[in-house]
């Protein structure tokens, strides 16, 4: 079966190379805008499936998710929670499996599980298949498809299938207008129109992967998709990767009354060098809660539109500023694109940021009885990991349980004598984890650059 395409029309500066703008309609936008009801963990999980291996996206997130993968499960209160951390959920999930091209690779129906023996009495489901029934133990093995096919109202899923847009090489989107357009060239310095060329672009789900690779590395997604372009369009965008944190106090008002965790950073005593973090389970199940956050609510709800990823935070703003009705389809519609909130039914206690996990209650139909079910609680004692000893965190999260020999691999591995460490406890609330989060989608040097206020030599 032939792949899915879309087509949008990109106008190309001949002189300079470079993409001014594209053309598109609702199927293009549709899928643009979804980008922003994906979970971190997502992301890095489908980009992990692109074959274009030259850019590293998303700073240490690829990994923070490859050390969940790779944690001992013993150390988590369930298996179910490795699971639903790793395939965290997509509150949009129903409504783009109506999308022209499914990039998150959930178009299959979700399965749901239910215990075969205490469903009527306890009225639980889950999505894992090896779960565990909390009244009697037995496997939760009796599944259901539910159709997800949810209808959007026709046509476009997100925006309405009337309009027409114009996206920028920065991701900028705007309802076209003839005047609109001419502004963005002017702005560009283009006032011949016969610099410009007209081409069209059949795009299909690696084409949109590599613009969303591109949109959170390196900037000027379309121009690279079409020059293959590897040097930054300075005069077309601000540059991306910046990795100044000193903005990222958002949410001061609330760091008071914030979880506190404790973290022991080992330094280079004759450089200051950050060498590695030993840590509790707390400040671990922090961490992997970054891969349950939606973008959107990264961009919007947490860094208030200015986590220096551009073009997202540029898509962002454009969502935000956009007529709901004549563009966007209803406000519920917006909602769940600037406000997407957790991607999980149930939250950690550890999870230090003001978000809550939507209880996701659906209907079964069970032996002829159709009943409302809940998500089972995957958590022990509203954790994901037991208290369970220490662990090592090195810059760019890479995240093992501690052990002598490891600590002395790290030494070696940086050349650095044990006479030469000195160590430091710092404590990390709300201001100090939007920092390491701003830090790890940008930086390979997570812990370093968002707690270089704190280190003393």
């Amino acid at each position: 079966m032939a792949e899915s395409k879309i087509s949008i029309k990109v106008y190309v500066d001949k002189v300079k190379k470079r993409v001014v703008y594209a053309e598109a309609d609702y199927t293009f936008v549709d899928i643009l805008f979804s980008f922003m009801t994906l979970p971190m963990g997502t992301i890095v999980k489908i980009l992990g499936k692109h074959a274009d291996t030259k850019f590293e996206v998303l700073g240490s997130l690829n990994n923070l998710y490859k050390s969940l993968k790779d944690f001992p499960e013993c150390y988590l209160a369930t298996e179910e929670c490795k699971f639903l951390l790793l395939n965290p959920r997509n509150l949009a999930h129903d409504l783009c499996r109506n999308l022209k091209l499914k990039i998150d690779d959930t178009d299959e129906p979700i399965k749901y599980f239910v215990c075969p023996k205490c469903s009527y009495l306890s009225k639980l489901y889950s999505i894992f298949d090896r779960a565990k029934c909390s009244k009697c133990s037995e496997l939760m093995n009796e599944h259901f498809s539910r159709d997800h096919n949810v209808a959007s109202g026709g046509g476009g899923v997100f925006v309405s299938d009337i309009s027409t847009f114009i996206v920028t090489d920065d991701f900028s989107v705007m309802p076209y207008t003839a005047t609109g357009s001419f502004c963005l060239l002017a702005d560009l310095g283009i006032t011949d129109t016969n610099q410009l060329e007209e081409r069209k672009l059949d795009l299909g789900c690696e084409q949109m992967l590599y613009l969303l690779k591109m949109a959170l590395s390196h900037g000027s997604p379309f121009t690279r998709l079409v020059f293959h372009s590897v040097t930054p369009i300075l005069d077309l965008v601000r540059p991306v990767q910046c990795t100044t944190f000193d903005k990222c106090d958002v949410m001061k008002k609330q760091a008071s009354t914030s979880l506190k965790m404790l973290l022991d950073v080992s330094l280079q005593k004759s450089t200051g060098r950050f060498l590695f973090a030993e840590a509790k389970e707390d400040f671990v199940d922090f961490l992997f809660s970054f891969l349950s956050i939606p973008l959107g609510t990264v961009i919007g709800t947490l860094m208030e539109g200015a986590s220096s990823i551009i073009c997202m935070d540029n898509t962002f703003k454009s969502i935000s500023n956009m007529s709901v009705g004549r563009y966007l389809k209803s406000q519920d519609i917006k909602d769940l694109l600037v406000k997407p909130h957790f991607g999980q039914d149930y939250t950690s206690q550890n999870q230090a940021f003001p978000l809550k996990g939507t209880i996701s209650s659906l209907k079964l139909n069970f032996c002829g009885i159709t009943s409302t079910y809940l998500p089972k609680d995957p958590r022990i004692k509203e954790v994901f990991l037991k208290q369970s000893g220490r662990f090592f965190v090195t810059d760019d999260l890479v995240i093992s349980p501690a052990s002598s020999h490891l600590a002395m691999n790290i030494l070696n591995k940086l050349k650095v004598s044990f006479y030469d460490v000195e160590k430091y406890e710092i404590s990390l609330g709300l201001e100090e984890g939007l920092r390491m989060l701003k830090a790890s989608l940008l930086s390979g040097s997570t812990l370093s650059d968002s707690l270089a206020h704190q280190l003393k030599k």
